[in-house]
């Protein structure tokens, strides 16, 4: 079962009408191509008497193709807190302590060793 679809034909304007979004696209290749402002195009289509308005050119520059560059920073990478350096406690450091918890019996003996040794220095 094939389904008919209607196609719209495009048409030719026969009479005599302008087609200013064609002249908007003649303009901006006569201007230079990629780098065409809408106050450009306005301007030298007024020298021809035709009245166009910035949206107007804007909406057909772009789909056109005709776009303005525009100057992106470079991406970085999102700032987090972790970096790329070695961290401050090692796994020796915590081996190390671990030790020394053995060592002294407890966690809080090991953490009152180390509050005496830090007055000491």
């Amino acid at each position: 079962m094939a389904t008919a679809t209607k196609r719209r034909r495009k048409t030719t304007k026969t009479d005599g009408s302008i087609n200013k979004a064609e002249e908007i696209r003649k303009a901006a290749k006569e201007l230079g191509g990629r780098t065409v402002r809408p106050r450009d195009v306005i301007a030298l289509l007024a020298t021809k008497g035709i009245t166009v308005v910035a949206p107007q050119v804007s909406s057909t520059l772009k789909a056109a193709g005709y776009r303005r560059t525009r100057r992106h920073k470079a991406t970085t990478s999102p700032k987090t807190h972790h970096t790329s350096h070695t961290p401050d406690v090692l796994l020796d450091h915590l081996l190390a302590a671990k030790a020394l918890v053995s060592k002294l019996g407890s966690l809080e003996a090991a953490k009152k060793a180390i509050e005496v040794l830090a007055k000491l220095t």
